[in-house]
């Protein structure tokens, strides 16, 4: 019998670095209380259609603040939870903390925005460092998926591990920056023991968007 997966993908809440558009990569910015606010809201949302949240074996975050106060705000340390420096978002080197507008005349910036995959941050990662980095964290996931038999693992961490993440688990066309990836949004990936030990995409995606202007929350699926 084919034993089902739940990886359930999660956006942290809205930092202060956010909301001044500010990157912030490594930097460990809090929530900002709008954040802790929307966060608040949309546990709601997701408690009453009973989704993403419920029957969860075990949480990881970063290892970076607002992966861990997100998770707080919405499981209640109700379950076990592991902090790994692996799912940290990408290292803007040089970059960190600033914004496009005391970016944008930088040689090395626009440099970078003509070779976003292929050029090296200034004391920063690549993009092939950062993905492989990513990938160390979460091949020690799915490894105790397997071994413990796992149901429901959630991963609230960056937008750029979950963007990498559904590039490299779903057969969905979009790429890397087709994705958007709201704070606190949703995917659930549903895949098998099976699949995740040969490595395969997983069978389907579900994304629960939030409730935004009055409207209710849908599920479709991908």
């Amino acid at each position: 019998m084919v034993s089902n997966v739940v990886i359930t993908l999660l956006r942290h809440g809205r930092t202060l670095d956010n909301e001044a558009s500010r990157y912030s990569g490594w930097i460990n910015s809090e929530l900002s209380k709008k954040g802790v606010g929307e966060i608040k809201v949309i546990k709601k949302q997701y408690d009453s259609k009973n989704i993403c949240l419920n029957d969860v074996d075990y949480v990881y975050t970063s290892d970076l603040i607002r992966t861990i106060q997100t998770s707080a705000l919405l499981f209640e340390n109700k379950y076990p939870t592991r902090e790994l420096k692996k799912l940290r978002e990408m290292h803007f080197g040089d970059f960190e903390g600033k914004t496009y507008e005391e970016l944008k005349n930088n040689y090395h910036y626009q440099k970078w925005l003509n070779h976003l995959f292929t050029y090296q941050l200034p004391n920063g990662e690549s993009f092939n460092q950062f993905t492989n980095r990513v990938d160390v964290g979460f091949n020690q996931i799915k490894n105790e998926i397997i071994e413990k038999n796992f149901k429901h693992v959630v991963l609230v961490v960056h937008g750029g591990v979950i963007r990498y993440l559904l590039t490299k688990l779903t057969t969905d066309s979009r790429t890397f920056f087709d994705w958007e990836v709201p704070f606190a949004k949703c995917f659930q990936l549903i895949s098998s023991q099976t699949a995740l030990k040969e490595e395969d995409p997983c069978m389907s995606l579900q994304v629960v968007p939030t409730m935004e202007n009055g409207n209710s929350l849908n599920n479709f699926t991908i």
